[in-house]
């Protein structure tokens, strides 16, 4: 038996992990994998063998084993028990997610002039000593000059923002050296995180960008006045 962050009634809710974690599908994918194996009971020769990979993009921590046999009525009790004792950073139940503030501050908050909008989901080409790469980015606007927008999530363990992070400076990087220079980094350390505790990482991306903490009552002010539009309401 198992359990994961977002999940309700055995349906894991993609909006109430997107703070979290950077892809909720990979999550519900891993949801499977695991319950494939606990059904199959090949769970124990699947985590050995992942354990002993060196990739970046997950960790494994054991925590120890129930000593006493349990009968299966009393399985969800104790599962449950040990999220509460181990998982320590599931989202409120009617917290905003870092997409849906994002979504309202720049389509609702913000007034555009009527032949000016936000692009989503832009790509760039760029040459890295010789080969062509493609770098994207979540929003750009134009108007009179280009502002490209990334929301990054800050509400994770460190070694997950350490890798969203750095990927965030490289695309910014190129993308200066290729003359875009107005970056806007839409941060979000969840709706109980400390700002005090990814100050390292923000004072990293403020070497290329303003950054906007979309929690901030003042969010939709700040980036209304880095882009020059006015503020809704």
């Amino acid at each position: 038996m198992a359990r994961f962050v977002g999940e309700r009634g055995g349906q894991l809710d993609g909006r109430r992990v997107r703070s979290i974690v950077a892809s909720p599908d990979a999550l519900r994918a891993w949801a499977t994998y695991v319950r494939y194996h606990l059904d199959e009971g090949t769970f124990e020769a699947q985590l050995d063998r992942l354990s002993a990979r060196t990739l970046d993009n997950y960790r494994i921590e054991r925590r120890g084993a129930l000593l006493e046999p349990l009968a299966p009525e009393q399985l969800p009790e104790v599962v449950a028990g040990l999220f509460r004792e181990l998982v320590h950073d599931e989202p409120e139940d009617h917290a905003p997610s870092l997409d849906d503030l994002t979504t309202q501050l720049l389509f609702t908050r913000l007034r555009f002039p009527p032949d000016h909008k936000i692009e989503k989901d832009v790509r760039y080409r760029v040459d890295l000593r010789g080969e062509p790469r493609d770098f994207s980015f979540d929003y750009r606007y134009v108007n009179g000059r280009t502002s490209l927008l990334d929301k990054i999530s800050l509400a994770d363990k460190e070694r997950s923002v350490e890798t969203r992070v750095n990927d965030l400076l490289f695309r910014m990087e190129h993308l200066s050296d290729a003359g875009v220079t107005n970056f806007i980094s839409l941060f979000d350390v969840g709706p109980k995180g400390s700002v005090d505790r990814v100050e390292h990482h923000l004072r990293a991306i403020e070497k290329f960008s303003y950054t906007v903490n979309v929690r901030s009552t003042s969010a939709a002010e700040e980036v209304g006045e880095r882009l020059g539009v006015p503020v809704l309401g």
